[in-house]
């Protein structure tokens, strides 16, 4: 299997990618509140207010950490998703 990283058409020149960082709360909350559960890197950086070269590393890393799933369209879009853990991670600190 390839890595996917390789391949970033949504991205820019990657200029401040070093410099800015999102929590993995703040990324899993944009995630939970959007309209569908599914959402491409775009949205995201809109929504946390960051470069999607600065935030496309980081979303592979909550991907390796267990946080994330992510498919890659066409080799041109990205879509990520809360995994099932995740999710119920957060079930289960809402209901006790």
């Amino acid at each position: 299997m390839t890595d996917e990283r390789a391949s970033r058409p949504e991205t820019g020149s990657g200029a401040d990618a070093d410099i800015e960082r999102v929590s993995t709360e703040e990324i899993v909350d944009v995630i939970r509140a959007a309209p569908v559960p599914v959402v491409n890197t775009q949205y995201l950086a809109d929504e946390c207010d960051i470069s999607v070269d600065a935030l496309f590393e980081q979303l592979f890393e909550r991907v390796e950490d267990g946080i994330l799933e992510h498919h890659s369209v066409e080799d041109r879009w990205h879509l990520w998703w809360l995994t099932l853990e995740t999710e119920l991670e957060e079930s289960t600190r809402t209901d006790g």
